[in-house]
């Protein structure tokens, strides 16, 4: 029972970890790159931001707590960096690279291109620094996804056993 509910958890917080990071790189982004004055690109960008960070640290701990408690019990760690466990150690390992995004990297980084913007002023290139997050973004969706696609392919047993 323990390991339905944790799956239920898991997949719950996937769907909207992903789900949001979608919706940010596909619809927010592309408005943020398209609005012309520099400071309003930054300002909807932080709003935006602001909001969905905080859900998106909950949705990973969520997900790392209910996925650790998944691979313990079924024994699945001892196949970390195994060929049969390929699927899971991509996954964990994705996790891992959201985690320390949202936890370490992501505030920092944000923190000092506010502070270059303020140093800088028009100076700064704000248009390619909205393409540059453009393109992590995707980066990040599409390893999301196959991600996604690995926790499949083990929910359905496949190079587990």
């Amino acid at each position: 029972m323990l390991f339905i509910s944790m799956h239920i958890v898991h997949l719950l917080a996937v769907i909207l970890w992903i789900g949001g990071l979608a919706f940010v790189t596909g619809i927010m982004l592309p408005m943020v790159i398209k609005t012309p004055d520099a400071l309003q690109k930054v300002l909807m960008f932080q709003r935006v931001e602001h909001r969905f960070a905080p859900l998106a640290k909950w949705y990973n701990i969520i997900t790392g707590i209910s996925g650790f408690i998944m691979v313990w019990q079924m024994g699945w760690h001892k196949l970390y960096f195994t060929k049969a466990g390929a699927a899971l150690t991509f996954m964990t390992g994705v996790w891992v690279f959201w985690f320390v995004m949202l936890v370490g990297l992501e505030p920092i980084v944000i923190r000092k291109m506010l502070e270059k913007m303020a140093r800088e002023g028009d100076k700064m290139d704000i248009d390619g620094i909205f393409n540059k997050v453009k393109k992590l973004h995707w980066f990040m969706v599409a390893i999301s996804l196959a991600a996604a696609a690995a926790g499949a392919i083990v929910a359905h047993g496949g190079y587990l056993y």
